[in-house]
């Protein structure tokens, strides 16, 4: 967000937030952001002004509390972890605008964002997260994603979805050992390298993109069919407990409550739909 938007809406650095109020480019109305009870210092604005990035991420902005989005979240983490600032926009997946096909090639897809300094609006995590490392070498490594282990490709959502829509008998067994053999070969990688993370003594990008889906997977499998991620698979557990301790993990989790109404929603519709 840029601080003349903020200007030209009428607000002040020094009074707190009264009104809605819009961000946009050129002047064009792009969004209609909600209030908090916080006031915003001249501080915020300043910090709001310098953000190398706008992001826009799922979320309740009525709330404003994270969605359950692991390709938000990943995108969240990598900056984090890179040390890149940006400014977190909220968006109420059920209810995307349509300018966000304006800035996405035609797409209405979270997460993306828009590079403050060139004006440039990116999208899909898998283009967004290289793109960063190339932008920024000088910064934390984390590599690109074909620089990393290629691990639990047919993870999520392949084999946890087929899963998860199985029906009840061989079909379910069937699937679930699938998606059981995918998770076996994630948790054999980190038992055979013996580091802590997938990028070694530290984070890469193979990190910051399966934690996410790995704990959906956790939540939503046992959610809608009631299995847990078997205890035998223990790299694969403890890898999840170094990542959910990290700042940039903490800075950017949202609670399991959405992790499991998403799924239940999730399913309902693409079963519907069959």
């Amino acid at each position: 967000m840029a601080y003349a938007n903020i200007v030209r809406s009428g607000l002040t650095a020094s009074a707190p937030l009264t009104k809605p109020f819009c961000a946009g480019a050129g002047g064009r109305q792009l969004r209609r952001r909600p209030l908090t009870s916080t006031a915003y210092t001249r501080r915020h604005f300043a910090v709001m002004a310098q953000a190398t990035y706008d992001i826009w991420v799922k979320g309740s902005p009525e709330k404003n509390e994270l969605g359950d989005c692991p390709f938000s979240h990943r995108m969240m983490m990598t900056m984090e972890e890179k040390g890149i600032s940006y400014n977190k926009n909220l968006l109420d997946e059920q209810k995307m605008p349509d300018w966000i096909k304006d800035v996405c090639d035609g797409n209405k897809q979270i997460p993306f964002m828009k590079e403050n300094e060139t004006g440039k609006w990116l999208y899909d995590s898998d283009k967004m997260a290289p793109y960063l490392e190339d932008k920024f070498p000088d910064l934390k490594k984390i590599g690109k994603p074909d620089e990393c282990p290629q691990v639990g490709k047919e993870l999520f959502p392949t084999k946890f979805m087929d899963f998860l829509l199985s029906k009840p008998g061989d079909d379910e067994d069937k699937k679930k050992d699938a998606l059981y053999q995918e998770l076996k070969a994630v948790n054999d990688h980190l038992e055979k390298s013996g580091k802590p993370y997938f990028g070694g003594d530290d984070v890469c990008a193979t990190d910051l993109s399966m934690a996410p889906k790995v704990k959906h997977i956790k939540i939503g499998a046992d959610e809608i069919k009631g299995w847990q991620v078997p205890s035998d698979l223990k790299a694969l557990h403890e890898w999840m407990g170094r990542m959910s301790e990290r700042d940039s993990w903490k800075k950017t989790y949202y609670t399991e409550q959405y992790v499991r109404d998403g799924w239940n929603l999730k399913v309902k519709m693409m079963s519907e739909d069959k």
